[in-house]
Parts: structure tokens; C-alpha cells; sequence
């Protein structure tokens, strides 16, 4: 009796370690919504590309080896794709979200994107590339952390900070592609905004009155990323 219980034991021991073994990586799922709303990044209201009706989009936030699932709906009134930049897609091409390795995306469609972010750590975003419509917004933060096992070659930071920032027009996307198709210059930007907001009224003259700006708290002696 007693050999049958330690058999029986030593049975389950392998099976736990079989599945240990070949257990499959973590799955994050995220849902995406693409659409229009009306921002006023320079004071000046405009139509803005928002995701999930945010400007930037929502950040992506991982760690490496995760299998990254983002069901992207698309609500504008043209196609659509969305593009991971600095994102290594390993045997996963056609979800790089680009012309040519992707079919854009249908208004009122849906696509579902999947991949796995495979050894890589950093810091990296997304945007549309397509019809210029970047220059409208679109984007986000995606964020792949480390594994506990295996540590970062520097202190542990005492913080993360997400800063996205970039030149800005109050002309939309698509005034801005059908100046450029008709072999115009677009000119100086009208501004930068920082996470979606503009410059801090460092002088009256330049930067109007009633711009939403960024504030980022820092203490001496700490460390961000």
C-alpha cells in the first residue's frame, strides 16, 4: 500500500514539473476604440484622434515575453492601422501594423493584434501610420518591464515617468496631407505639446492664455525612468 501512495506521489511530482515546463507565457489583453474628439492642445479648439476617448492613448504596460493582445476598433471615417514602433516582432510580421505586412483597417471594422514582446526591455509608443494621421494624435506609451529573474544593469528607479512629446499643428491631419499633396510646405509647427498638452506661459506674447499644461513632481536625490 505504501509503495502505491509513494508511486502515486512520485507521479504527480512529474506531472507538476511537465507543466511548469512547458506553461505558456502570460497574455495581456487590451481594447482599443479609435476615434474623433475635439482637444485644444494650443488653445485653438481642433479635431484630435483620441484611443478610448483619450489623447494620448492609454500606455501599454508589459513585461517581456508577454503575449500582447489589442483588439483595435476603428472609428474614424478612413482607414486605420496601428503601428508598435521599436517593437520586435519575431515570426510576427503581418501585426507590425504597416502598409504592405497589414490590411488597413475599415471604418466601423475591427482588428485584433497579436504578439509577443520577446527579450526586449524599454520604453517604446504607438501611433497610426497611415493618412498622416500621427499629426492628429493617435498615440500612446508601451512600457515592456523586466523579468524579476533577470535584473536591470542599474538602481531600481524610484519612479516611472511617461513623457511623449512632439511637434504640434491646430490644423488636423487631413488639411495637413491635402496641403502636402498639393506640393505645399507645411511650415514651422505651431507649437509642442508634452503628453498632449501645451507649453507653460513662459511668455505672454508667444503662448496664450488658457493653455492646459503638463506638470511632472521630481524630488532631489530620487531616480526616474
Amino acid at each position: 500500500m505504501a509503495f502505491y501512495r509513494v508511486l502515486a506521489l512520485f507521479v504527480v511530482c512529474i506531472a507538476l514539473l511537465v507543466n511548469l515546463c512547458f506553461a505558456g507565457d502570460p497574455f495581456a489583453f487590451f481594447n482599443f476604440e479609435v476615434s474623433y474628439i475635439t482637444a485644444s492642445p494650443l488653445g485653438v479648439p481642433q479635431q484630435v484622434i483620441a484611443v478610448n476617448g483619450k489623447f494620448p492613448g492609454p500606455t501599454i504596460n508589459v513585461t517581456t515575453n508577454y503575449n500582447v493582445v489589442v483588439n483595435v476598433r476603428n472609428k474614424l471615417d478612413e482607414s486605420l492601422l496601428i503601428h508598435w514602433s521599436g517593437v520586435q516582432q519575431r515570426r510576427s510580421s503581418w501585426q507590425d501594423g504597416v502598409l504592405g505586412t497589414n490590411c488597413p483597417i475599415p471604418p466601423k471594422w475591427n482588428w485584433t493584434y497579436q504578439f509577443q514582446v520577446k527579450d526586449q526591455i524599454g520604453s517604446f509608443f504607438y501611433f497610426p501610420s497611415l493618412h498622416f494621421q500621427r499629426a492628429s494624435g493617435g498615440y500612446g506609451s508601451f512600457i515592456i518591464n523586466n523579468r524579476a529573474i533577470i535584473p536591470i544593469p542599474f538602481a531600481t528607479p524610484d519612479g516611472d515617468i511617461t513623457i511623449l512629446i512632439g511637434d504640434w499643428y491646430t490644423r488636423n491631419h487631413t488639411a495637413l496631407r491635402k496641403a502636402l499633396d498639393a506640393g505645399k510646405d507645411l511650415g514651422m509647427p505651431d507649437g509642442v505639446v508634452i503628453n498632449g498638452k501645451g507649453p507653460y506661459q513662459y511668455n505672454t506674447t508667444l503662448v496664450p492664455d488658457g493653455i492646459d499644461y503638463e506638470t511632472i513632481e521630481v524630488h532631489p536625490g530620487e531616480c526616474c525612468t
